[in-house]
């Protein structure tokens, strides 16, 4: 995944917090365009608890949107003949270089070469996204907002500042996305379904962007509810919240361990699951509760071995929500562990620091279950942990944790907060 703006290093992400998002992108926006912004969303990370590489298999999977955000401070500009072309402006704490994106945006059909580059691909990836033909009159119909004049989008000024470490697996191009999505929606005057939304940005994200990901990251983070999980079935659309016992701490450990979603084997996994469920005569992997006894012949063992774990992965997503509704942690801290052995030895896209940071979490006490989470290979992990016992479980893990890899991991114990939002500043 191409790096996205926020605060350098994970420490500056997710671990210090003492100026919020919010704060630094209106002072952000102040200092860019000497005034003041009328508008701030927010829009949050997520963890997924289980449910990994489900989602582009038309399957299930568990995440939580958490208290960590990116935030856009922003103000239209049509009204303003002195604040510049018809354009999205948006600029950043981190890249000195701002998102520019000229109104009517590009075709969609503009050749990668001549998109965008960096971050300001996803902002431009959905600018295209919603000046499609026919796609904000779609949107509008769909809220009872009737269809909007041509692109139907407003130029604004923008300033972004995020607490969401890059690159660690936690969304933030989700997250960027929707938060972009709304802030142009919004401001059009229309006010899409969050399923809308989720399929719009992942649309900017496999077209224009170019990384072939599932709907999971974009439905958490604009359909969170506070104090809750989310049970995602990604072939209905359907979300059902699922409550997070009141003990219960959601740990996220981001391990310090960075890969390149675009240009990692993510897109392989895909391929290959999608070559099982053609050999097995399935529309999706979704479609098996149990392999087929004569599935060894069926399919090569690569094929076989991501089979059995999406397989198994959809039917742990059921099993820990039920675990969570009734308040039975244990039986959900299990059920992650089954999930982390699976994705480490049947999917295989974990990595060297995850499997430590597993370990170290698992042995630590208070901890009733560890996987990693996102796409794999590095980023981060999930601890579920008695919230009683989370200055024992911090104290143990982390010089558990730098004498098996070396390095330093960031705890952050989690919160479940509400999805992308848009508030009013003045």
């Amino acid at each position: 995944m191409t790096p996205l703006p926020g605060r350098p290093g994970s420490a500056a992400g997710l671990g210090e917090r003492a100026v919020p998002a919010a704060v630094r992108a209106v002072r952000a926006f102040v200092a860019a365009y000497g005034r003041e912004p009328t508008l701030l969303v927010r829009s949050p990370a997520r963890v997924n608890l289980i449910g990994e590489h489900t989602d582009y298999n038309d399957g299930l999977c568990l995440p939580v949107a958490i208290d960590r955000e990116l935030c856009i401070a922003l103000r239209r500009t049509d009204d303003v003949p002195t604040a510049g072309d018809a354009t999205l402006r948006l600029v950043s704490e981190q890249d000195p270089a701002p998102a520019v994106v000229g109104l009517p945006p590009p075709a969609a059909d503009t050749p990668p070469p001549a998109r965008a580059t960096g971050w300001a691909r996803y902002v431009q990836g959905v600018a295209v996204q919603l000046a499609a033909t026919g796609e904000l009159a779609a949107i509008g119909e769909l809220a009872g907002a009737g269809q909007l004049a041509g692109a139907g989008l407003v130029p604004w000024q923008g300033a972004l500042a995020s607490d969401i470490p890059l690159g660690a697996g936690l969304s933030s191009s989700a997250a960027l996305e929707l938060a972009v999505a709304v802030a142009c929606t919004h401001l059009a005057g229309s006010v899409p379904a969050p399923t809308e939304l989720a399929r719009l940005a992942q649309r900017a994200e496999n077209t224009w962007v170019g990384a072939a990901t599932g709907l999971l990251d974009q439905l958490a983070c604009v359909g969170g509810i506070a104090g809750h999980a989310l049970r995602i079935d990604c072939r209905t659309l359907t979300i059902t919240p699922v409550p997070l016992p009141a003990g219960l701490a959601v740990v996220v450990i981001d391990t310090g361990s960075r890969r390149e979603l675009v240009t990692s084997a993510y897109a392989d996994r895909r391929a290959e699951c999608e070559r099982a469920a053609r050999a097995l005569a399935v529309p999706a992997l979704r479609d098996l509760e149990a392999l087929p006894a004569d599935a060894a012949s069926r399919l090569d063992p690569v094929a076989l071995r991501r089979a059995r774990f999406v397989i198994a992965e959809n039917a742990r997503v059921d099993a820990v929500a039920e675990a969570l509704a009734r308040g039975d942690a244990e039986a959900a801290g299990r059920l992650l562990l089954a999930g982390h052995r699976g994705i480490r030895d049947d999917f295989e896209v974990s990595g060297p620091e995850l499997d430590a940071a597993v370990a170290a979490a698992q042995a630590a006490p208070g901890c009733f279950g560890a996987r990693m989470t996102g796409g794999g290979f590095a980023g981060c992990a999930v601890a579920l942990v008695d919230r009683t016992r989370l200055d024992a479980f911090t104290a143990a893990f982390e010089p558990a944790y730098s004498a098996r890899t070396g390095r330093e991991a960031v705890l952050h114990v989690c919160s479940a907060v509400a999805g992308t939002s848009v508030t009013a500043l003045r």
